[in-house]
This record gives C-alpha cells, sequence and structure tokens, in this order.
C-alpha cells in the first residue's frame, strides 16, 4: 500500500510541477496531464487488484491466464517446447522490466535470448515444488525436452544453396 501511496505522490508532484512550469498551451498541458493521471490510476488499480492467475495444463500446452502486478502477462505455451520447470526470485527494476517470483517455464520460444516465462506469478519456492511435482505426477513427459538452445530440432538442411558437381 505505501507503494502505491508513493507512486501516486511522485506522480501527482511531477504532474503539478509539469504543468506550472510548462512554456505551452494550457490544452497541450491538460491534455498530457490527463494522460499521465490516466497511467498513475492504471498503475494503482492494478496494484490493488493483486494477483488472481489460473494456470490450466492440458495435453497440449500450458495456459496461464489472468491478471497481476509486476511483469505479467498470459500466455501460452506448447508442453512440447517444454524443458524446464523452476522457481525464480523477483528481479529486475530500473532499467531491467520486473519479473514476479513464481513458476517459471524454459521454453524454446521466438526469441533466444528470453525463454523463460512465468505462468505462475507470487507463489513461494515451496508451493512452486508442490505445483511442479503434481504436474510431473499428471505429465511425466513434460520436459523431456534437451535444451539445445537454438532452432536446430526445427531445421532441416536441404543443401540448396551448394552448386552442383558435375
Amino acid at each position: 500500500m505505501g507503494r502505491i501511496l508513493f507512486g501516486l505522490a511522485v506522480g501527482g508532484g511531477a504532474v503539478y510541477v509539469f504543468l506550472r512550469s510548462a512554456a505551452v498551451s494550457k490544452v497541450f498541458a491538460t491534455l498530457i496531464g490527463v494522460i499521465v493521471a490516466v497511467s498513475i490510476v492504471r498503475v494503482a488499480i492494478s496494484a490493488l487488484r493483486g494477483t488472481d492467475v489460473e494456470l490450466r495444463i492440458s495435453n497440449l500446452g500450458f495456459i496461464s491466464s489472468g491478471h497481476a502486478p509486476e511483469g505479467y502477462s498470459p500466455y501460452t505455451i506448447s508442453r512440447a517446447d517444454i524443458y524446464r520447470l523452476e522457481f525464480r526470485k523477483s528481479s529486475g527494476g530500473g532499467d531491467v522490466p520486473e519479473r514476479p517470483q513464481g513458476l517459471y517455464v524454459e521454453h524454446h520460444g521466438l526469441g533466444r535470448w528470453d525463454s523463460a516465462t512465468c505462468v505462475l506469478p507470487h507463489i513461494d519456492e515451496a508451493q512452486t515444488e508442490q505445483v511442479v511435482e503434481a504436474i510431473y505426477r499428471c505429465f511425466p513427459d513434460t520436459g523431456t525436452l534437451s535444451p539445445t538452445g537454438s532452432f536446430e530440432p526445427y531445421l532441416t538442411s536441404l543443401n540448396l544453396g551448394r552448386p552442383e558437381t558435375k
């Protein structure tokens, strides 16, 4: 709650200083003020709503849906692409995006750099272990894919770029 109040106070102060010292038209200053106020209210409402995330696991994939503050977003991941389930502590902030603590799934994603996705945020390490054990009981083949780190299992070379030798 203190973080929310601090954010509102800093945001309100910044809007007040901008509106008082800006050498721009009143219409533009009001527009900027409204945009900042709406974003502050959105962040406050998101923080007050708390975490409400549901993780559904099927034969085909992991479906994480709901809302949570601090960098969580809903995601769908194919079970065939998963190679590790693990607990991670919260991280980030500043120049790096915030990451909540919780259950992370490492998988072959669209990019090489960020292959871990939080599918169940704001649970502690013991809760994560219970969830992972339940997943392995129901789907023992989850996580059997080897982490090659590239798209090697998905590429087939046809040697079309090589000249034909006679």
